[in-house]
């Protein structure tokens, strides 16, 4: 599989295009996923300006399920069912981690999302396992992760008025 973000003028051939963002209406687009699967299926994702917009952005693909971090939103796509699941984030999007990341990362978690206050754990099928808010002002960042706790820093004092934080894998409660 490839997955990759795409310059959004590229209109080539897909077999498949979707629209995700913030607001049914627009039609603006201000970023494009492309993502071609091992059986030739070429998939476009145009990601709305009504998503918002950030310095970050992150695809991530695990099992059926690409993750595309963008705006304000995490947008899951189920490949095989063709559906999008959308969560709107607490401020702009930060950053994506996965098995790739954190080698002990345990396996109930697919990926982890952090904003610029909030950290957010999906499982291996895409559901939201938790949401811990209130972890920075200005960005949150995963340095580490194990079957007991994820640590990370949260911006408070920009710039550079980190803290540092340990919140429990299971349930995403600060220690």
């Amino acid at each position: 599989m490839e997955i990759h973000f795409k310059d959004k003028f590229d209109e080539g051939q897909y077999d498949r295009v979707f629209a995700v963002g913030g607001d049914k209406f627009d039609t603006a687009v201000a970023a494009s996923v492309a993502i071609f699967d091992s059986d030739g299926l070429r998939t476009r994702v145009n990601v709305l300006s009504s998503a918002g917009y950030s310095c970050f952005q992150d695809v991530r693909y695990v099992g059926n399920l690409i993750f595309i971090g963008f705006g304000q939103y995490v947008f899951i796509l189920d490949v095989k069912a063709g559906a999008v699941v959308s969560h709107q984030l607490d401020g702009y999007f930060g950053h994506m981690y996965d098995g790739g990341d954190f080698e002990n990362l345990p396996t109930k978690f697919s990926v982890l999302v952090t904003s610029a206050s909030e950290a957010l754990a999906f499982s291996r099928t895409g559901e939201l396992l938790w949401v811990r808010k209130n972890l920075g002002i200005d960005g949150v960042l995963l340095h580490a992760a194990n079957s007991r706790q994820f640590d990370g820093e949260g911006e408070w004092d920009p710039p550079g008025g980190w803290r540092k934080f340990s919140v429990l894998a299971d349930s995403g409660t600060v220690l």
